[in-house]
């Protein structure tokens, strides 16, 4: 009981941290650029529409995804978090830490903005179904991941940066249960929805 307790105080605690602020600052100039890019882009005959009704034509079945479809959701869930845990131990980790949490705003929001021009209205639905649900879930999660790396970096001492990023299991494992739950919906969920209107 007390362990998670402890998990929760170093939520709240990285969450009014200034480092906190600058990771929000950093995915929140990346969701801006992503913004104005994604609505500027040339539309290509409808190729996001496509992919996204080729990926509903295989898992609409109500069969399981497939062990490809699993691993690339997985990689492409955890592995921004596994970035971030990375890029921690070089130097300069505040400027990668940080330039990743914008390239990973960038990309939703971009992703979130093509769909819009490419579908129309059904782009907002596309978008809120297949990336906005989901994001609820990694974006705090990779931000107390990203704070977690910088605080570790930044307080570690004498001790080594893995064993002081060690003392935010907590946060970390609260973070890998998100990040979990947004490769679930991606995974089960969206297909199903995509397919309720022949997305």
């Amino acid at each position: 009981m007390k362990r998670g307790m402890l998990s929760f105080s170093d939520v709240r605690r990285l969450r009014q941290s200034p480092v906190f602020a600058f990771l929000v600052a950093a995915l929140l100039c990346g969701v801006l650029a992503g913004s104005f890019t994604g609505m500027h882009i040339p539309q290509s005959a409808g190729s996001y529409a496509g992919d996204l009704a080729a990926l509903v034509a295989e898992n609409v079945t109500g069969e399981l995804p497939s062990l490809r479809t699993v691993m690339a959701c997985l990689g492409g869930t955890f592995g921004w978090a596994v970035g971030a845990v990375l890029l921690g131990a070089l130097p300069g980790r505040m400027m990668w830490v940080g330039l990743l949490a914008a390239l990973r705003g960038f990309l939703l929001a971009f992703s979130a903005a093509a769909a819009l021009v490419e579908s129309g209205w059904r782009g907002i639905y596309i978008s809120v179904v297949s990336i906005g649900i989901s994001a609820v879930f990694w974006i705090p999660a990779l931000l107390l991941v990203c704070a977690a790396v910088l605080e570790a970096a930044q307080g570690r001492g004498k001790r080594g940066y893995f064993t002081a990023l060690g003392r935010f299991g907590g946060v970390l494992g609260i973070s890998a249960a998100l990040l979990c739950g947004s490769a679930l919906w991606r995974l089960l969920a969206v297909p199903v929805l995509l397919g309720l209107v022949g997305a």
